[in-house]
């Protein structure tokens, strides 16, 4: 239950606190895009091995998101705060010291223990701080934070490899987590009431072989083709998995995760459209660095570099949504937002194989116009449409879709690109390049499909709902 007095107190030192660790956790999430090439040939990986830095994260924290109603309710916000903190620095100095490709991706998976907490948490802290007029700018926010670190963090490492080396990314991101662990270890207060919860291990163990399964069974349509039994197997049993998970949640009094709350159709609705902007933005911001480098021959810098003017812009607009949020409604904001998106994913199916990466950069900033009118101001849609007591398990609800988006859509488009490049007989940087416009392509069908789904939102309905179960 959210503590009502808290959202009376600015607490600036914890929103300090929260929202730098959400950055770290999000800024090392993307952190190593840049240095694939460079560790595919030091680990000698291929393109569909090395995406499992990538989904390790992705998978882990979608096994612990499930987990942040019954950790909110039994864990003080400070000591998950803290813990998490501490998972992040096990697994960053695991990852400086990694001998082998294996040992990376284990440092990957310690890391995203700490971000499948950390990323749903902050939510759940900055909405118990804010009142409810303000959680448009609460959330906008919190998006400048998340929205910044994913764009910025390729063109950093991409100075970094290009001056030093990979591991180098590593040592710099341990500095900065020790400073703000030192800070949380003694600045961090709890702002949250705690509750008698249960944790459902069936359900944990359901929902985690439910959610690898399927992106495994996935990650080998590329290599094997989608008739293999390694690749039939794999995603059968984790859609049995997941349907015995939904079955029992809605059957336990204390379910891991509440999706009785999919009855609120503005939730769902708002659901279904994070889970799509999240599929379209990790799918972008892991192309368009291979697509530099690979098709127009750029530096590791130079590709990361293409992304800096999207960042600063991005930046911008997560805020002045979350204020046309609190002024507007999210409705208008996202059908706008996804338009834009979908203009900026069919340009970039147009770029040649000679043209500017400057061009990339122009179409980038374009998308990251449209995704700082959509993701944010959906989440506050999502959470908006519940009570206060629901919002735990509403904001875990929401994270899970962003993680298995990403984790589902990286998977998806970058198999595109896998597919068309071993069927093509022609040069890799030809067979790279159309792969890469069948998936923007791809990407600009998506977005106009949620531009038309934001149409159907309708956020007066369900507040009045809620206005009248609180009275």
């Amino acid at each position: 239950m959210v503590n009502k007095q808290t959202a009376k107190i600015p607490h600036k030192g914890v929103i300090a606190i929260v929202l730098s660790s959400t950055f770290l956790f999000t800024f090392s999430q993307f952190l190593l895009i840049t240095a694939y090439p460079t560790i595919m040939e030091e680990f000698n990986v291929n393109a569909t091995q090395i995406q499992w830095l990538t989904t390790a994260f992705l998978l882990t924290t979608v096994v612990f998101i499930p987990m942040t109603g019954y950790l909110s309710n039994t864990f003080s916000s400070r000591a998950l705060v803290i813990f998490s903190m501490i998972m992040l620095v096990i697994g960053t100095m695991v990852g400086f010291i990694a001998p082998n490709f294996i040992t990376l991706i284990l440092s990957r998976i310690i890391q995203a223990v700490g971000a499948g907490i950390m990323l749903p948490l902050v939510q759940v802290i900055l909405l118990s701080i804010f009142p409810y007029e303000k959680r448009g700018f609460a959330m906008g926010l919190l998006g400048a934070v998340v929205n910044v670190a994913p764009a910025s963090a390729p063109s950093i490492s991409g100075i970094v490899i290009d001056l030093l080396n990979w591991r180098a990314l590593h040592l710099i991101m341990l500095l900065l987590v020790l400073v703000v662990f030192l800070f949380a270890l003694f600045y961090m207060k709890n702002v949250t009431e705690q509750q008698i919860s249960k944790l459902d291990m069936i359900s944990i163990v359901l929902s985690g072989i439910g959610f690898v399964s399927i992106i495994f069974g996935m990650s080998n349509v590329s290599i094997l083709g989608f008739g293999h039994w390694r690749v039939i197997v794999p995603i059968v049993l984790g859609g049995l998995a997941l349907t015995v998970f939904i079955k029992r949640q809605l059957r336990l009094e204390l379910p891991v995760l509440n999706l009785r709350l999919f009855q609120k159709k503005t939730f769902l609705l708002s659901v279904i459209l994070i889970f799509i902007n999240m599929m379209l933005l990790l799918s972008t911001e892991t192309i368009l660095p291979m697509f530099s480098q690979d098709v127009l021959g750029t530096s590791a810098f130079l590709s990361g570099f293409v992304l800096v003017p999207g960042t600063i812009l991005l930046s911008i607009m997560t805020i002045i949504s979350g204020n046309l949020y609190d002024n507007y409604g999210g409705r208008r904001i996202a059908i706008i937002g996804f338009t834009l998106i979908m203009l900026s994913t069919f340009l970039l199916s147009t770029v040649s194989m000679h043209q500017s990466p400057y061009l990339i950069m122009v179409y980038f900033c374009l998308f990251m116009l449209g995704f700082g009118l959509t993701l944010m101001p959906l989440v506050t849609v999502s959470v908006n449409a519940l009570n206060n007591s629901e919002i735990p398990h509403g904001s875990a609800i929401v994270n899970t879709a962003r993680q298995f988006g990403m984790a589902f859509g990286v998977i998806v488009l970058t198999t595109v690109i896998s597919i068309t490049t071993n069927q093509m007989d022609v040069p890799y940087k030809v067979a790279t390049y159309w792969g890469s416009t069948y998936a923007f392509i791809i990407m600009g069908v998506l977005a106009f499909i949620g531009a038309c789904l934001s149409l159907l939102l309708n956020e007066d309905r369900d507040r009045e709902v809620i206005e009248t179960e609180d009275d």
